[in-house]
């Protein structure tokens, strides 16, 4: 038997690509910025990866990879503890339950589910983090975000489904 037989070796890679890919997306939202303003609106990134990972090929991104990527964003944000974790599970449970009842694969309807679904993880957001730190934080940053969020969302999936091929 050969051990680096083609559909045995490659599935380790598959298995943890959409935790590399989350964690990328990650990285890319913690990195230091030399405006504020692009710090404080970024995209929520994450959020585009578990959509994308959760509706294509839910098996391969578990409910525990999703919890501890979301501790590890809000460790390196500074957002409360346990926050995005929350959040992104909530949001990969609803596509999961959602997915068989009205997800389709056609884009444009899929775009429209994945709009509401950001503005809701948004605000949400906006409101929990509020709420924890007790001041009233700025929604045009929040709509940025949402804004930021949709508009990066085609070019992050075409990204995504063009390394996802086989």
């Amino acid at each position: 038997m050969n051990i680096l037989h083609k559909g045995k070796s490659s599935f380790g890679i598959k298995k943890i690509l959409p935790f590399i890919t989350v964690l990328f997306l990650i990285i890319i939202m913690v990195l230091p910025y030399q405006y504020k303003i692009i710090a404080n609106t970024m995209p929520f990134l994450t959020l585009i990866g578990i959509y994308y990972w959760s509706f294509f090929k839910p098996n391969l991104l578990p409910i525990g990879a999703v919890f501890v990527l979301g501790l590890l964003q809000d460790t390196l944000l500074g957002s409360p503890f346990g926050l995005m974790s929350l959040l992104l599970i909530v949001a990969q449970q609803f596509i999961f339950f959602q997915s068989r009842h009205f997800l389709e694969k056609n884009f444009i309807f899929n775009f429209f589910i994945y709009i509401i679904l950001v503005i809701g993880f948004g605000f949400l957001s906006w409101g929990i983090t509020s709420l924890y730190f007790v001041v009233f934080l700025e929604y045009w940053e929040v709509i940025i975000q949402i804004l930021l969020t949709i508009a990066l969302y085609p070019i992050i999936k075409l990204t995504l489904s063009l390394n996802n091929k086989s």
